[in-house]
């Protein structure tokens, strides 16, 4: 479990990357529609660069509404299957995700750092509680309860289930966006809801999308 004493935190992301280190990921120009890597549809290009230093860190083609589409309707497909696991099957997929995250924890910080301006502490911390939301939601599957309810008529029974809604979109604000995007995301995961777009807003303007750990859709306001 992750902790907020920065000394052994360190500790602990030392021996992890040097017992792990997986390969860092690339393609983080593009978003995952479909199952598919892709490049946006509206085809002009947002230069993402590190706030403190100004180096460009990806040269992203712009969305348009009909990569929207494709990702909601993707989504929608996905979100039938999705609903169908069995609350172990999600918490199992939850848990992983979690590994995932410790597995790649200097990377995460890394990317907090110079995609969204952080100092170090505050993307530790980020990563932290992102990691902590993902372990807690893990437990929602089981937790899920319907009802019955009170009924004046003899011989029936009134039932209250909770279904998913099915897709749903997050927006976040750029201060804390790992966060601010998690807790709605995963919650949403591990209840059989399917996010689509999940976007944010960048640190230098508010018309800006950027990406990291989240797939986003950039320029779709």
């Amino acid at each position: 479990m992750p902790t907020i004493n920065i000394e052994n935190s360190e500790q602990i992301r030392t021996w992890e990357t040097a017992a792990y280190a997986p390969t860092r990921y690339t393609e983080l120009d593009q978003q995952y529609i479909g199952g598919i890597w892709c490049c946006g549809k509206e085809g002009s290009r947002l230069i993402d660069t590190d706030p403190f230093t100004g180096e460009a860190l990806a040269d992203i083609v712009q969305a348009n509404g009909t990569d929207l589409d494709e990702a909601y309707e993707s989504a929608a497909k996905a979100q039938v299957s999705w609903a169908a696991r069995n609350p172990a099957e999600r918490a199992a997929i939850m848990l992983r995700s979690s590994r995932i995250m410790e597995q790649r924890r200097d990377e995460i910080v890394d990317w907090l750092i110079k995609e969204s301006g952080s100092t170090r502490l505050k993307a530790e911390l980020e990563w932290q509680w992102v990691y902590l939301i993902t372990v807690q939601v893990a437990s929602f599957p089981h937790r899920l309860e319907g009802k019955i309810l009170p009924i004046d008529e003899y011989g029936k029974e009134s039932r209250a289930y909770k279904q998913p809604l099915g897709v749903i979109g997050v927006i976040s604000a750029w201060n804390v966006p790992m966060i601010l995007s998690h807790w709605s995301i995963a919650p949403a995961l591990a209840l059989r809801k399917k996010p689509s777009v999940p976007l944010r807003r960048s640190l230098r303007s508010m018309e800006k999308r950027k990406h990291f750990a989240l797939r986003m859709i950039p320029n779709m306001g």
